[in-house]
């Protein structure tokens, strides 16, 4: 498949996987194979690398690449959000079951498990501590009491991560931890006081983990795959 076409349509989806909860466009991202070259390039995001220099940045950040990759996810957002919240509002359930198994189905895809996991038993091991976590995160209920700025920060720099992390969408996460209704408000509302500690943990996330999940992901591609299998498999599993 053309590069600019594979990110694309990997843009486009996870522009819907955005739209519906308990799918992370990081999901999509591995399911297309683009999720290492997505994080070598958010990590990329530093002051420095900012200039007016159309070549060097094109260079730095590959815009041939991820301008397709953004245009088409904004573009499946406006495209999609209706038929998305149609579906969603008639035929709930079968459509998240649906969903839920074809994430099932492609969390064997997003690695060669019949062929690595037969040379290498102990890939298994991490299958099984992907699930592990995503059921133990899904089971999580904080009550989040009094919602200080603190709080607040430490939960943006919490649901974020999982918006980068395959598996668990961050709006999930803001649902454990009793933070999704009031931030959504805050939006409507334009509540600073909330988005903008919720902002500074966002950020300070964006800045940090791409760089840190590439440094991983290139020492232990095989067996983080496997994890990110496990993720996406009891995710699907969430959704039924």
């Amino acid at each position: 498949m053309n590069i600019k076409l594979r990110y694309s349509l990997a843009g486009f989806c996870m522009g819907i996987a955005e739209l519906i909860p308990g799918i992370s466009g990081a999901t999509v991202a591995v399911i297309f194979k683009v999720y290492p070259n997505l994080m070598s390039i958010l990590s990329e995001l530093r002051i420095k690398n900012l200039t007016l220099n159309l070549s060097s940045l094109s260079k730095t950040f590959q815009l041939s690449i991820s301008i397709p990759l953004i245009v088409s996810m904004f573009a499946s957002v406006v495209i999609c959000s209706k038929g998305v919240s149609f579906l969603l509002t008639n035929f709930e359930q079968s459509f998240l079951s649906l969903l839920g198994f074809i994430m099932m189905c492609l969390s064997i895809y997003v690695v060669n498990f019949f062929k690595d996991a037969k040379q290498s038993i102990y890939l298994i091991i991490f299958l099984f501590i992907g699930a592990f976590l995503g059921f133990a995160l899904h089971e999580l209920n904080i009550n989040s009491g009094n919602l200080t700025s603190t709080y607040i920060f430490f939960a943006g720099i919490l649901a974020f991560s999982f918006f980068l992390i395959p598996g668990i969408s961050g709006s999930a996460m803001l649902v454990v931890l009793g933070i999704y209704g009031p931030i959504i408000q805050a939006v409507a509302s334009f509540n600073f006081s909330m988005l903008i500690p919720f902002g500074l943990g966002c950020l300070i996330t964006l800045l940090i983990l791409p760089k840190l999940l590439l440094s991983i992901y290139s020492k232990y591609e095989l067996s983080l795959n496997y994890v990110f299998s496990g993720l996406i498999f009891s995710s699907g599993l969430f959704l039924f």
